[in-house]
């Protein structure tokens, strides 16, 4: 397979596709009236940054490995072994599907507090209590920033829509 900066060129294609897919949603969300598309265009401009720092970190350069170490300490260089398996790529993608179906089914309040306690409890092993005080205290931050400092309304999901 053909090789760019060290890396294969399947090794960018994720966040390629990614690139892309934010790409349009901005395009989407500058269609919006003005005030309607300021929280949407953040996000993807945000993401479309973090994306950047994705792509680099993909390289197989000294920057690369730099930016790789320093987002994620944990993370192995690319030289140095085996990178993730099938399964660990697909379960990623299955939690965060399941993070976005219970955020449109059960609303965002309901779903950020669940999706912290079980990645903190079932992905990252940690204790029940560790886990019921993050989920709690991200509860709390989301809540008070956009309930009481922001007002907005937070998406209440389609279980909890009033007709």
């Amino acid at each position: 397979m053909r090789r760019i900066l060290g890396a294969p060129l399947g090794a960018y294609l994720p966040a390629l596709g990614l690139a892309v897919v934010t790409a349009l949603y901005l395009a989407l969300a500058y269609g919006y009236p003005e005030r309607a598309r300021a929280f949407p265009a953040k996000v993807a401009w945000v993401m479309l940054a973090l994306l950047a720092l994705d792509l680099i970190s993909r390289t197989e350069t000294k920057l690369g490995i730099a930016v790789m170490r320093a987002l994620n300490p944990a993370a192995q260089t690319h030289s140095s072994g085996p990178g993730p398996t099938a399964w660990r790529q697909l379960s990623a993608i299955l939690w965060i599907a399941g993070f976005t179906a219970a955020i449109v089914l059960i609303g965002i309040l309901a779903a950020v507090p669940l999706y912290v306690f079980a990645a903190i409890r079932f992905r990252g092993g940690r204790g029940y209590l560790t886990a019921l005080a993050a989920a709690a205290g991200t509860t709390l931050f989301i809540y008070l920033l956009f309930g009481m400092v922001l007002r907005l309304d937070l998406y209440p999901g389609i279980l909890f829509v009033s007709a």
